[in-house]
């Protein structure tokens, strides 16, 4: 029987497996969405092994394709052996494997999200009746699920010193957000820089503005940056715990899964960060000018991501 495995289920899912295996003074083994590449670039360095399974829905997409994909994600999840302990880190991904490892005698360990205070996210509510316990980020999350363990900020070792160059950043996520990214061009941010995802970046490099689809090391462009704009995701806490950047949150309602209006909200008080709707709401790009200038130095917290380690080494041993 093996030891730790790590189901890393893509975006911030797959930064979460990043940080717990900095902290962690052993290899794990890893499971990540067939074909993201990303997530392998990501967690090579960590890894003793790594297993594709098929991610049933993508963030956006609709659910003609589920029950194709679960199928082939029970099968693949059947072929990985047993696990004295697997961490889930989120989302639909991270539901077949742990199923599949629970039955085979595993502890089963989830992961809720950052910006989840009221509601609690799907697939987590899921795994939470399976799982020995449920990590959380924030004290506000406690009244969630019975068996929450709050342990902090699940975040990475801070790679940088955090250094000003004078320029905004502008980043969400794997899927990328094209209304905000719009709107940047739209108010004429000339020192911005968009990391546009899944977005092509050549509308916004025509308009002279830096853009590039991805980074491996986008912790590098946080590091320096003079304000972070992002939307309800993991990046959020890396810039203002981490880096103690003065950060902004944008709703992005497209992403009908993910946290609620509320639930971003609470979010960005937590962080200290400045909340602003999504840009479909706005009256005019001047909403996004006067965050920018009305930005502050967020809260300070310490990661909690060594009291994680500790728990799952206890079990381990």
């Amino acid at each position: 029987m093996r030891s730790l495995l790590i189901i890393a289920s893509g975006g911030g899912h797959s930064g979460f497996a990043r940080a717990i295996a900095e902290y962690l003074p052993f290899k794990a083994d890893f499971v990540i969405p067939k074909g993201d590449e990303n997530s392998r670039k990501l967690l090579e360095p960590y890894a003793e092994r790594i297993y594709e399974v098929s991610k049933p829905r993508e963030p956006k997409g609709s659910n003609v394709s589920v029950f194709p994909r679960l199928f082939s994600a029970l099968s693949e999840s059947l072929s990985i052996p047993r696990y004295k302990v697997t961490i889930a880190t989120g989302s639909n991904h991270s539901l077949i494997p742990s199923l599949v490892q629970k039955s085979k005698g595993s502890i089963i360990f989830s992961i809720e999200s950052q910006d989840r205070i009221i509601t609690k996210g799907k697939a987590v509510s899921i795994l939470s009746r399976f799982s020995k316990g449920v990590f959380l980020h924030w004290k506000e999350q406690a009244k969630l699920y019975e068996n929450g363990i709050v342990v902090g900020p699940i975040l990475q070792r801070r790679k940088y010193e955090p250094r000003d160059e004078g320029y905004i950043l502008i980043t969400a996520g794997t899927e990328g957000f094209k209304p905000l990214f719009d709107k940047i061009v739209n108010a004429g941010l000339k020192n911005a820089i968009i990391q546009t995802g899944k977005v092509s970046p050549e509308y916004y490099l025509k308009r002279g503005v830096k853009a590039f689809s991805f980074d491996p090391d986008l912790e590098r462009l946080i590091a320096s940056a003079s304000v972070v704009i992002t939307h309800q995701g993991k990046t959020a806490m890396e810039s203002a715990v981490l880096y103690r950047k003065p950060t902004i949150i944008v709703f992005n309602k497209s992403l009908t899964r993910a946290a609620t209006y509320e639930d971003v909200k609470l979010y960005s008080s937590i962080l200290g960060a400045t909340f602003i709707g999504d840009p479909s709401t706005w009256g005019s790009e001047e909403v996004l000018i006067n965050a920018i200038e009305k930005s502050k130095q967020p809260e300070t917290y310490e990661p909690g991501t060594e009291k994680l380690v500790k728990v799952i080494v206890d079990y381990l041993t």
